[in-house]
This record gives structure tokens, sequence and C-alpha cells, in this order.
């Protein structure tokens, strides 16, 4: 699967960002601060059914197609879940406000994986918040399904938002793949120096692989200001080990 910040707000070509994708083969992609439309497209483009979306915030109400939000695209059937709000003190007007898009992956042979895209919090001061939005995630997760969180944490893999995670029970598929520490940087995506984007995973669920996809180098800044994260998982192997 892939996660990635497309920064839709920045009208990133949606063909290049398709034919990104389609390299690369994932089956499952979680897309932040995107629009509906640019979801759609890319599925479109990619021959997929169509994407699960949330909106987050628009801050430019009336104007509906302005509205950012998370977009969960499949080859596979989704089963889309009541959309999860961390921060209902915030309007949609404001880009404050935070969400989770939860949907069941079906798999062949009717097996089901739960898939969380999510973006928290961003400001230098709200770790906290993240951290309790972070806690607002793993309440509310079943006991029988493997899960992945696709997410921008808006965090250092050291900060309190992953580590509540780890708590948790999740695994970092960059720590579980053996990629190595200090690495996996997604940010900017010109010169990326911090890496706050990642594919965590709980229960029977197999790491294979982890890496951040540089194909186009610095070019990349030109759709998006982040990198996306690509894991190989297997469903159904062996539980990771960080």
């Amino acid at each position: 699967m892939i996660s990635w910040n497309l920064h839709g707000a920045a009208k990133p070509r949606l063909d290049a960002v398709a034919d990104l994708l389609r390299a690369h083969q994932p089956d499952l992609v979680a897309l932040q601060e995107v629009h509906r439309s640019q979801a759609r497209r890319i599925a479109g483009l990619l021959g997929w059914p169509r994407p699960a979306w949330a909106l987050k915030h628009n801050a430019y109400w009336p104007l509906w197609w302005r509205g950012e939000g998370l977009g969960v695209l499949s080859r596979h059937r989704l089963a889309v879940l009541p959309t999860v709000v961390l921060t209902p003190e915030y309007h949609r007007r404001t880009y404050r406000r935070r969400i989770l898009l939860p949907v069941e992956v079906v798999l062949e042979g009717d097996r089901r994986v739960l898939a969380i895209d999510g973006h928290l919090s961003s400001g230098d001061e709200d770790e906290d918040l993240r951290t309790r939005e972070v806690h607002q995630l793993v309440g509310i997760l079943p006991e029988s399904l493997p899960v992945l969180v696709a997410a921008d944490l808006n965090a250092d893999p050291d900060q309190p938002p992953v580590t509540a995670l780890v708590d948790a029970g999740f695994v970092d598929s960059w720590a579980a793949a053996g990629t190595g520490p200090g690495h996996g940087f997604t940010i900017p995506a010109n010169a990326p120096r911090r890496r706050i984007d990642y594919v965590m995973v709980r229960g029977p669920v197999r790491v294979r692989e982890a890496k951040v996809i540089d194909d186009l180098g610095a070019a990349m800044a030109g759709l998006s200001d982040h990198r996306p994260v690509l894991a190989e998982l297997e469903v159904g192997g062996p539980e990771p080990q960080a």
C-alpha cells in the first residue's frame, strides 16, 4: 500500500500522480489533503472503482469543490465506515479540524482488513492534541481485524503520537522491514529531512518492504510537498516485530 499527503490545494498533475502510483502497483492507496474530484480522477486513471472520501474542512464554503479531505483508493472492494471526527471543537471551515477515514478492504476469500487514513493536527504546539487524537484512534479499533494506519502523523518517530501507537500494539512498517533508523524522510519533497508519514500495522500482517518513493528526485515537489510511503504487506502473515 501507499500513503501520501498529496497537497491537493496546489493542484498537482493528476496524470503524473497516477503514473507514479501505477509504476508501484499498490492494491491500496491512502491520500491526505486531497479533493474529492482529485481522488475520483486518480482512481479513474488507474481503472479502479470509485474511492472512499471524507471532508476534513472547506475554508471556502460553499465552494464545495475546494473541500479538502482524506481519500482511500483500492483495486479491491471497500466497505466505508463512518468518519471519525477527532476535533469536534473546530468548525468545518478551519484547517484545524481533523478526522479519520476508516474503511474495510475486502480481499480475496472475503478476508477483510481495516485501513484507517488519517492526518493529525499540524501545529508545533499541538503535540498533546496529536497524542489525544492517537488515543481516540486506538479507542475505535476492533479486536477481530488486522489494522493498517496510513497517516501523516505530523510527528517524528520518537515523539509521543508515534510511541502511543507503538504502545497500543502497532508496528512501524519502516522498523519492521529492517530499513534502519534515521531514514525514511518524507518532507519537504525536494530535500526531505523529516519523517512524519507512516504506515503502521497491527495484527497478523507481515511487512515485506517499506520505502519512501523518490523516483522523480527533486521533481517530486511538483506533485506534492511530501514524498509517498510504500509498504509491501502480507495480510495473514506472522505479526511483525519492530
